[in-house]
């Protein structure tokens, strides 16, 4: 069982909390280093309506669903733009591109 004031837990956890997270960015950095991880991580987006509001009136259940919709969105927004290496910005210009 973890103990929080046990410092050699605490460090340990903490080296694998941080191990972690560079293996998710390099997984991400490696989808989107293909045009099309980037397409499909853009679709993804797209589908979250991250950028809509989310309130329905009158239905608090479809309420519900649109924010967990907007809220992976969100969160995917948020790692993209924390990805480094330019990721979100190069898969919103490929998609301005696409539309032209």
């Amino acid at each position: 069982m973890y103990d929080p004031h046990d410092p050699e837990q605490v460090r340990e956890r903490r080296t694998r909390r941080k191990a972690r997270a560079a293996t998710d960015q390099l997984d991400l950095a490696w989808v989107a280093s293909d045009p099309r991880g980037r397409r499909v991580l853009l679709r993804i987006l797209n589908e979250t309506r991250f950028m809509d509001g989310s309130f329905v009136p009158g239905d608090p259940m479809a309420t519900a669903f649109r924010e967990g919709q907007r809220d992976i969105g969100i969160k995917l927004h948020t790692v993209l733009t924390n990805a480094g290496e330019g990721i979100l910005s190069k898969i919103l210009m490929e998609s301005l591109n696409a539309d032209e």
